[in-house]
C-alpha cells in the first residue's frame, strides 16, 4: 500500500474478491483484456461490474464507469472507493478518474482509488492525487449535490 487509506485492509480485500468474481462477465471480445471493478460505498456496500467492449472502440466502456453506473441503477450513490484488478498493474485511465471525479466534487469529499494485479499488488490512492488538475463543473453542480442528497436520504428511508 502506498498510502495510508481510510478503508481497511479487510474491506480493501473484500474489495478485490468482489472484483474478481466479475471476470467471467467481461465483454472483452477484440482485447481479451478483462478489467473488473467494484465501488464501495459509505454503508459498506460493494457494487461491481466489468469492461464492456463493442464493435465501435469509442464506445467501450471502462469496468470503473459500468461499475459506478451499476451502483447508480441500484442507488448506490455514496462513493467511497473504487477498485479495479486485473491480471497486471493496470492504471485507472483519465477518462475513468474525470468521471469517478465528478461524484468526488458532488459528494465534497476525495475518492480513494485501488488498483490490484493478480500477485496481490495494489496502490491506492486519493482521487485528488491521481488528477490534481481536474476539471471542475459549476454548471448545475448545486443541483446535481441537491438530487444525490435526496437520493440517500431515499435510500436510507427503505
Amino acid at each position: 500500500m502506498d498510502n495510508i487509506s481510510p478503508i481497511p485492509e479487510k474491506l480493501i480485500k473484500k474489495m478485490i474478491k468482489v472484483a474478481k468474481e466479475t471476470r467471467k462477465n467481461a465483454f472483452a471480445y477484440r482485447s481479451m483484456h478483462k478489467i473488473w471493478a467494484s465501488v464501495l460505498m459509505w454503508d459498506g456496500t460493494i457494487i461491481w461490474w466489468c469492461n464492456v467492449e463493442w464493435v465501435i472502440s469509442w464506445l467501450w466502456i471502462c469496468a470503473e464507469r459500468c461499475a459506478i453506473d451499476n451502483s447508480i441503477s441500484n442507488w448506490e450513490y455514496d462513493i467511497v472507493a473504487v477498485c479495479t484488478v486485473d491480471t497486471k498493474f493496470t492504471p485507472t485511465c483519465g477518462a475513468c478518474l474525470q468521471y469517478i471525479m465528478l461524484f468526488s466534487q458532488i459528494l465534497d469529499r476525495d475518492i480513494w482509488i485501488i488498483n490490484w494485479d493478480i500477485r496481490w499488488h495494489y496502490k491506492i490512492q486519493p482521487l485528488s492525487e491521481l488528477l490534481p488538475d481536474w476539471y471542475k463543473t459549476k454548471t448545475n453542480l448545486q443541483l446535481m449535490k441537491k438530487y444525490i442528497k435526496q437520493q440517500i436520504a431515499k435510500k436510507n428511508k427503505k
